[in-house]
């Protein structure tokens, strides 16, 4: 009785063993599936909010004295903005032109001395000249 006591502990403790091998290596899985989670949250690798990904840069620097090939690349990019910007612009002929339609269709002002246009006359002249009108309102 005494040999299958010993022989019931030695299978107990062959056992325990291989469960203890088991979960040596099941604790390193987790131990390093928990270290990636928490590592990749402290580094911002999470996906938790990736909204602030999509957020464009605003600021550039300037370019330094020495980099001559940036500094001609700006002055060429800001030329051909401000080209672009005059050409949206009305010119003095065809500002001079809005404001005779415009005053010439006036209503009689209700309230102040303020000169005024009905919205039905505006839109008559915007849908007459309409490239004055989108060149005026933008």
């Amino acid at each position: 009785m005494e040999n299958e006591k010993r022989d019931h502990w030695s299978e107990v403790l062959k056992r325990r063993l291989q469960n203890n091998e088991r979960s040596e290596e099941e604790k390193k899985t987790k131990e390093t599936e928990l270290f990636t989670k928490y590592y990749t949250e402290w580094r911002g690798g999470g996906d938790k909010d990736t909204s602030y990904n999509n957020i464009p840069r605003f600021y550039y620097r300037l370019p330094a004295e020495d980099e001559i090939l940036l500094q001609k690349l700006r002055e060429e990019s800001r030329a051909v903005f401000l080209q672009r910007k005059s050409r949206e612009l009305l010119d003095n002929e065809e500002l001079q032109n809005l404001w005779f339609l415009l005053d010439k269709h006036q209503v009689p002002p209700i309230t102040g001395e303020e000169a005024m246009i009905s919205y039905e006359a505006y839109l008559q002249k915007v849908f007459h000249c309409p490239s004055l009108c989108q060149a005026a309102s933008q």
